[in-house]
């Protein structure tokens, strides 16, 4: 009987999302996302002869993004896909807790003692969270970045791709794959740094968040994360934009211009864009047509394709390679 709540639970969960401080969608992020959409509606001097509410609500909600046929499969596919995730593909996700052990018994293996025992402080704490930020930020941008430049991932990656509109939703339009990878990398380094850091201190750190997240990651949700995934164009001044990934240079980086393949492939900060020579910084607004290249995009027109389709052009990717090979 718990059996079959837990499975319950687990498939009416992506409904309470908006509910959830650690979700993207968390109604917190939206208002304060749709506020800086105010913000960049009022600036643009958009504002058209309906009145201000109406017209800032017609140029927030465009019928033809939110409901277009793309934007209609997010919906669908989110409500599967992650009611589905945590039963099939969760549990193959490399473990943060089952990193952080191997690494503190490794270490203390090596050291031949339980640990360092240094007394921890405000500044252990902030230097953790800091830490814990960079290393889940890393871990994405690795992620991502080989999920770009490995033929067989990303014919995985192109569900995320195929969005021909951008909406918050367009964010979970992500192939289980894809979240494996990304997930595990996060797992994995995330734990090694926990593990590192039990080990240093004799007392243990904990991370300083906010609604149970860490207070960075909060406070980057809060900046109107939720306009990576839309028609706003929000774009950080030039040197900002070397720092942080700005909700105007991730719409670039869904582009189907040639040029901004393989650009912005960050989450959060910007230098690992710069290291891997993959960073765009636009200077001023661009005209950007969302999809992949051609109209492969129009292939994935369903959530059973969204699913299936990656696996099938990866089957024939490799026959490919192997026959070339031969």
């Amino acid at each position: 009987m718990d059996d079959l709540y837990l499975l319950f639970v687990k498939v009416i969960s992506p409904l309470f999302y908006p509910f959830v401080p650690n979700q993207r969608i968390y109604l917190l992020y939206l208002g304060s996302a749709l506020i800086l959409a105010f913000w960049v509606y009022l600036a643009a001097k958009a504002r058209k002869r309906e009145g201000l509410v109406r017209g800032f609500l017609a140029y927030c909600f465009p019928k033809a993004v939110y409901t277009h046929r793309s934007a209609i499969v997010d919906y669908k596919y989110f409500l599967i896909n992650k009611a589905t995730y945590g039963i099939f593909f969760g549990p193959l996700v490399i473990s943060s807790t089952l990193v952080s052990d191997l690494s503190l018994s490794s270490l203390r293996s090596l050291w031949g003692q339980e640990g360092l025992g240094l007394a921890s402080g405000p500044g252990a704490g902030l230097a953790f969270t800091a830490l814990g930020l960079l290393v889940l930020d890393l871990a994405i941008f690795v992620a991502h970045y080989l999920q770009h430049k490995v033929p067989l991932l990303w014919e995985f990656h192109k569900v995320h791709h195929s969005a021909e509109v951008m909406t918050p939703m367009t964010v979970y339009r992500m192939h289980p794959v894809d979240d494996l990878l990304a997930g595990s990398l996060s797992g994995a380094l995330g734990g090694l740094l926990h593990g590192v850091f039990a080990f240093l201190y004799a007392d243990g750190v904990g991370q300083i968040t906010v609604l149970q997240l860490n207070l960075f990651t909060f406070l980057f949700y809060l900046g109107g994360y939720n306009l990576r995934h839309s028609h706003i164009w929000l774009s950080y001044p030039r040197l900002l934009s070397h720092l942080l990934i700005s909700p105007a240079q991730h719409q670039i980086h869904h582009s189907s211009h040639p040029r901004h393949y393989d650009k912005n492939i960050g989450f959060i900060f910007a230098f690992w864009d710069y290291f891997a020579r993959t960073l765009y910084v636009p200077d001023g607004k661009e005209e950007i047509a969302y999809g992949l290249e051609g109209d492969e995009h129009k292939a994935f027109d369903s959530v059973w394709k969204l699913y299936v389709l990656p696996f099938k052009n990866a089957a024939a990717r490799f026959r490919n390679a192997l026959k070339s090979g031969a």
